[in-house]
């Protein structure tokens, strides 16, 4: 199966961006993270995973190590590794975190300008995906509109803290939406985000995202804490 992955990545364009059989793997688990198939605070086997991915456990537990750097996943002498699990209190954390973070970023990405062509091909797969049956394409989609929007704020640390903070926001999303769907309401409002980073109006975009975010953590709670 393995073999066969790596063939399609390849002929896809989309193989690992080093070329290991440890990225590979990740960006694999990965997927089935923010697509939901490993379900947040679910235990990850090396074993299991290996037999899955038709692999050796080797190249399994180093990609589990990198998604440990990401907060996808914990690890623990005890339990051992796990995806990481979403409860009210991290939720919330990281919901903070991206308030005092991306809206900034935002902000100076749409007065320092963007690449047009990559923004516009960003939000033609968020619309896209709307009316779409795969949620990990949504979600993908959503996390790459968002990236499009941080991504130009000129500031290569505060990047990666938000790709970082982007994906864990996703693990969030997948747990919670099945309970709480809320898709087209989100798409309508990344809608006038673009409209409005287009136009360049930068702190109308940072207003409208920080509201984004702030209705996000009240459905996130409101689902979180349903009986």
């Amino acid at each position: 199966m393995y073999d066969t992955m790596v063939q399609d990545q390849l002929e896809a364009g989309t193989g690992p961006r080093f070329g290991s059989r440890g990225d590979l793997i990740a960006s694999e688990i990965k997927r089935a993270i923010l697509s939901g198939r490993y379900e947040a605070g679910g235990p990850l086997t090396e074993t299991a995973i290996a037999e899955e991915l038709g692999t050796s456990k080797t190249p399994v537990r180093d990609a589990l190590k990198v998604l440990s750097g990401t907060g996808l996943v914990t690890a623990s002498s005890h339990r051992g590794t796990s995806v990481r699990a979403v409860d009210e209190s991290m939720a919330l954390a990281v919901c903070d975190l991206r308030l005092l973070l991306e809206p900034e970023a935002v902000r100076r990405t749409v007065v320092r300008g963007f690449d047009a062509l990559d923004f516009n091909r960003a939000v033609d797969r968020m619309v896209a995906a709307e009316n779409g049956e795969d949620a990990l394409e949504r979600s993908s989609a959503n996390r790459a509109f968002h990236r499009q929007l941080y991504a130009g704020c000129g500031n290569p640390a505060l990047v990666k803290v938000l790709d970082d903070l982007t994906d864990v926001n996703a693990l969030i999303s997948v747990t919670v939406w099945k309970h709480v769907g809320s898709w087209v309401g989100e798409a309508d409002e990344h809608r006038k985000m673009a409209r409005d980073a287009r136009a360049g109006r930068a702190e109308r975009v940072a207003d409208r995202l920080r509201r984004h975010i702030q209705v996000f953590q009240y459905r996130v709670v409101e689902a979180l804490l349903a009986p």
